[in-house]
């Protein structure tokens, strides 16, 4: 089945006082159109400047795209116009955003904000665009939607928020949407909630989804791959159950291993050390440093993908290298 996303070599970079921020370095990813790919990784590895980049939303300056392309439904998104980004984004991409009470306009309301993208992308009257607004708050399950369709976002909860965030981003029915962290700051019921309405809404249109977190729980439940990203660099990449039954990199062994399975009081791993500056990233792996299976060629060169033994699994570490070699990085 041919990618709905493909991500060739990309890198993204930002040049700022400090130096050169490497955000994200080298990435090669695809998608395929109805499923699920979760990116994880801790925080400030890359994850969400991934994202911005397939919308082409990063800032010049500081940012810039070093190398690399983006193909969506076949066409080079970097050689598309500002004006045809502008018709992509919200009618065939779509991006939840972390922080809905940040990215709600608080001096509209909230069928105005969902209206907005209808009327623009889909040439609705105002009419027409308000039915079709209700039918998108139905379909997030907001209680009320006649009342709730004229409300502020300060008159709505966080959860509902989130599900006005999510009405926008399938207004127009997307083939992709990206989810960053779409459960940020909700209790867990509500995340629950909203990680159901989105793989429900998944499955009846068959549309793709981008899923960035750091919650390895939702990753188990909701993906069908994982990629796990470390100071801009895919490390590993493989179906969900392969990743968790037989994890081949170091630094995700030690994401899984933090997780808390035993019994309560009982310590948890750690992996030792903290992220890298990516201003002043180390020679080689970026994670020997806080590696314990640490080798003498991990901080000479970047290990390339290497095909380990199991299915679509690939992973960028010397501990693998009398495996096939899948790509150069």
């Amino acid at each position: 089945m041919s990618s709905l996303l493909e991500i060739q070599n990309l890198s993204t970079f930002f040049y700022i006082e400090e130096g050169v921020v490497q955000s994200v370095r080298n990435v090669d990813l695809s998608l395929r159109k109805g499923e699920t790919l979760a990116l994880v990784g801790e925080s400030g590895c890359g994850k969400s400047v991934t994202a911005l980049s397939i919308l082409r939303l990063i800032p010049s300056p500081p940012g810039k795209f070093e190398t690399g392309n983006i193909f969506f439904n076949g066409k080079n998104i970097f050689s598309k116009t500002e004006k045809e980004m502008e018709q992509l984004r919200g009618n065939d991409i779509s991006m939840i955003f972390q922080e809905p009470m940040t990215s709600l306009n608080p001096i509209f309301t909230i069928g105005d904000q969902i209206a907005e993208s209808i009327i623009l992308h889909q040439k609705k009257n105002k009419t027409e665009a308000r039915e079709l607004t209700l039918a998108l708050l139905r379909q997030v399950a907001i209680p009320s939607p006649e009342r709730r369709i004229d409300q502020y976002p300060h008159e709505l909860s966080g959860g509902m928020k989130q599900r006005v965030m999510i009405a926008m981003a399938i207004a127009c029915q997307p083939a992709l949407l990206i989810a960053d962290e779409p459960t940020t700051a909700l209790d867990v019921t509500i995340e629950a909630q909203i990680l159901e309405l989105l793989d429900q809404l998944r499955r009846e249109t068959d549309m793709a989804i981008l899923l960035i977190t750091h919650n390895l729980g939702i990753v188990a439940r909701y993906a069908d791959r994982v990629a796990v990203m470390y100071s801009g660099k895919i490390v590993e990449e493989a179906p969900v159950e392969i990743l968790f039954e037989s994890p081949a990199h170091p630094y995700t062994r030690g994401l899984l291993n933090s997780v808390p399975r035993g019994e309560p009081g009982e310590p948890l791993e750690s992996i030792p050390g903290t992220v890298p500056n990516p201003v002043s990233l180390p020679g080689g792996c970026a994670f020997h440093p806080r590696c314990k299976e640490a080798m003498p060629e991990c901080d000479q060169e970047i290990p390339p993908n290497f095909q380990t033994g199991q299915p679509q699994q690939q992973v960028a570490c010397w501990l693998h290298r009398d495996s096939k070699q899948v790509t150069s990085s």
